[in-house]
């Protein structure tokens, strides 16, 4: 029996392989093996969900539209069985560059090989008669294809209708029957995990209209989001893996499927910078033509920032990723519409600016929801750093104060514009927004965040301190008098006296300041010089930096540290106590008979002062700001922002040899490739993670 060329598939039944490309100049590539089958078994006659519902494929229109990402363009779809070989010049191991046929040629095509298959076998009539057949291609008359004989090789080839010159120097294109075998990155790995529990929105941040270009390098944050996917697959797998080989060794029975977790781009910049916009028109008019590499990164990246603290394209912006989240939050329960029965769950994930954007989305569903909620029952546990129910401060500053004659940041009783205190933790919005988020998140990760800054730009400081500060009188007005007390001893049951209950009056150091979430990070690398801490903006005003607990390594179950990052804080933590020791030794030489004057000369003024007052009978009392040095040294902060954590500042493992400089230039566009962060949200996003705590 003679050896055809050009036949990667022999079955009598030729399964049809699905194709797609974006543009005209692209190279097909074959669909997922599991979308292909599903296309088959529907006959290409209805719609199919395609990349795991990421994706809809509709082989009546040959196109495939994206089901989670609005703004990428739909791919062209096609199936073939039949396949033109063209050398492909940039490989170098002689690969081809396969054309699928349309089908309409493919029938005619696969009819004559069957006829030269029978031919050619034990009881066919020889191929002398198919040699001489030939089927003239319906989407290009001007081409056919017959049957070539070589030798003892036989091959289907398509060359032109008519030939010249006795066919001397005709181009002769073979042709391939199936595709062959394939595989697609990624698809072994998401078919053997278990079911769909956890779904991250992710908000990109500046720079994502230079990213998107196809000049640029940089992966978009759509990219970065399925390369995210694939990673975070991939490790879960072989997490797995090695936990079945180790369950097999113990004779025990094997783990469940790790879970599955959806990672969805939520991309606002191309609806805030259409072309058509009257600001861009007038970005572009104003803009110099020298120099345009750099007045493009000034434009494309910088501009993001400026756009957000302006008041209307700082509610544009807001307005089109809340607008997003709920549309793609229907639309995924569309698709997967057992998710939430099953116990799914819903996460925001911010970038750089992204995260304040996220942040500001969470502060307007605090202020919608949290409206007209109640301060909370008297059965509510008295806990310092986290009262159960702090007062509600309004978190949006408008323009608009036309509705409110008092100022939208004050708390009732205390400081407000009277005394120049005024800030705010959210956005300052033309008019308050009405539409939020449909969900509270289970996860709230700020990575490379300069909320920070922003906060400290809003005057958010001297706002959480003021809850802390009105947490801290809640709490002594439940504290009973002496009277008070003598009643509760002497009705104690059985008539027996009863010890009287204890309250700590130690201050409240952390603001019961939070957002509606059940976990919050602030995650970021050391030498990122965009990111900024969260924490000691919860903090009292009066704490020194000395104080302010450093943040916490990130790790994905709060104990793996690598063991130079501990030896590094041991290094720390004696090079701090020395230093101290060292300090005080130093002060208690030097300075001691400066301090005991000193100590004279203010006992004196005081004591003068006293006198003043007694003569004028008229002492006024002015309010002292509370002094806060020290306070934490002894403590533990629990800081209530964090939710389910304690903590809310968490920093990258730095590595054996990290050099901060030169860590810096890559630290903000690495977070969704850092090993660590990974570890971390796989960790976070398990089954059963909520049931995890610091």
């Amino acid at each position: 029996m003679p050896t055809w060329e050009g036949i990667e598939d022999a079955s009598t039944m030729l399964p049809r392989i699905w194709l797609t490309r974006l543009k005209d100049t692209d190279v097909w590539k074959p669909l997922r093996k599991i979308d292909c089958k599903a296309l088959n078994e529907s006959r290409g006659l209805e719609d199919v969900l395609i990349e795991g519902g990421r994706a809809t494929a509709h082989p009546t229109e040959g196109t495939i539209t994206w089901n989670f990402v609005s703004s990428r363009p739909p791919m062209k779809l096609i199936p073939a069985t039949w396949f033109t070989q063209t050398p492909n010049p940039k490989s170098k191991n002689k690969e081809f560059i396969l054309e699928p046929l349309p089908e309409v040629d493919s029938l005619q095509i696969e009819l004559l090989y069957q006829n030269a298959v029978r031919a050619s076998s034990s009881l066919g009539e020889g191929l002398d008669s198919i040699l001489q057949e030939e089927v003239i291609l319906e989407s290009d008359p001007t081409f056919k294809v017959c049957v070539v004989r070589n030798g003892g090789l036989i091959a289907m080839r398509k060359k032109p209708k008519k030939s010249v010159l006795f066919g001397l120097g005709e181009v002769q294109i073979t042709l391939q029957r199936g595709y062959g075998q394939y595989t697609i990155e990624g698809e072994d790995d998401e078919n053997a995990l278990g079911d769909l529990t956890h779904v991250m929105f992710v908000i990109h941040g500046i720079g994502e209209a230079m990213w998107c270009k196809e000049e640029v390098s940089t992966m978009s944050m759509r990219d970065e989001m399925d390369q995210l996917r694939m990673t975070v697959n991939k490790r879960k797998i072989m997490a797995w893996r090695e936990e079945c080989k180790k369950c097999e060794r113990q004779k025990q029975p094997f783990p469940p499927l790790p879970n599955r977790v959806e990672f969805i781009p939520i991309i606002w910049f191309d609806k805030v910078r259409s072309p058509t916009h009257s600001l861009m028109s007038s970005l572009t008019s104003v803009t110099l033509r020298t120099v345009p590499a750099l007045r493009s990164i000034a434009n494309d990246v910088i501009f993001d920032v400026l756009m957000y603290l302006t008041p209307e394209f700082c509610e544009a912006i807001l307005q089109c990723v809340t607008s997003e989240i709920n549309e793609l939050y229907d639309k995924f329960q569309t698709v997967h519409p057992s998710f939430k029965a099953r116990g799914g769950k819903f996460s925001i994930v911010g970038h750089s600016l992204g995260s304040v954007i996220a942040w500001d989305v969470l502060s307007i569903y605090k202020d919608i929801t949290e409206k007209n909620a109640p301060k909370g029952s008297a059965d509510d546990q008295i806990r310092i750093d986290a009262p159960a129910s702090p007062p509600r401060v309004p978190s949006l500053e408008t323009l608009d104060k036309t509705e409110n004659d008092h100022d939208h940041n004050a708390l009732p009783g205390f400081k407000g514009a009277d005394d120049g205190k005024h800030g705010t933790w959210g956005p300052t919005l033309p008019k308050k927004m009405t539409q939020t988020i449909p969900f509270e998140p289970d996860l709230t990760i700020f990575l490379g965040s300069p909320i920070g800054l922003f906060l400290t730009l809003r005057g958010a400081h001297s706002v959480f301190d003021e809850m802390r500060a009105v947490a801290e009188a809640e709490r002594a007005s439940l504290i009973p008098c002496d009277d008070e007390e003598a009643d509760m001893v002497a009705w104690s049951p059985g008539g027996q006296s009863a010890p009287p209950p204890v309250f700590d009056l130690s201050p409240i150091i952390c603001s019961p300041f939070s957002l509606p979430t059940k976990a919050c990070y602030n995650v970021f690398h050391p030498s990122d010089p965009v990111a900024y801490r969260i924490e000691p903006l919860l903090l009292p005003e009066g704490v020194s930096n000395n104080d302010i607990p450093p943040p916490m390594f990130l790790s994905p179950d709060g104990k793996s540290l690598r063991l130079h990052v501990k030896a590094r804080q041991v290094g720390d933590q004696i090079f701090k106590q020395f230093g101290s020791l060292s300090n005080l030794f130093e002060s208690t030489a030097q300075n001691a008979a400066a301090a005991a004057a000193h100590a004279d000369a203010e006992a004196a003024r005081k004591m003068a002062n006293m006198e003043t007052e007694k003569k004028d009978g008229s002492a006024q009392s002015s309010p002292l700001r509370p002094n806060f040095e020290g306070c934490i040294r002894d403590r533990q902060v629990a800081f209530r922002l964090g939710g389910r954590t304690s903590r809310v500042d968490f920093q990258i493992q730095p590595g054996v040899i990290d050099n901060e400089y030169l860590s810096a230039v890559t630290a903000h566009s690495g977070y969704f490739s850092n090993d660590d962060i990974i570890d971390f949200i796989i960790f976070e996003t398990r089954s059963g993670a909520e049931d995890n705590t610091e």
